[in-house]
């Protein structure tokens, strides 16, 4: 009985990390999978709108990088992606 019972333990084990290893892989192919939209496709202009500028957005990545829309991206720049931080 203990035989049986380390066998379906060591089993369980292995399930488990192969089943880690698949979620971790899928999880990296989707992100890169994720594309990013043009400039256009956002609507994206190089000034502010309302008040609101890239530099501000939860997406805008310093200096001059966004993580959703592709291109150079102006610090006082907008789009309709827009995302104000969380207050």
């Amino acid at each position: 009985m203990d035989n049986h019972r380390a066998m379906t333990r060591r089993r369980l084990m292995l399930a488990g990390a192969a089943g880690s290893l698949i979620l971790r892989a899928a999880r990296a192919h989707a992100q890169q999978q994720t594309e990013k939209l043009g400039q256009s496709d956002a609507d994206y202009q190089a000034t502010p709108k309302n008040g609101q500028q890239c530099s501000e957005c939860t997406k805008f990545q310093p200096p001059q990088s966004c993580s959703v829309v592709t291109g150079s991206i102006s610090p006082k720049g907008w789009c309709k992606l827009y995302e104000a931080p969380p207050e």
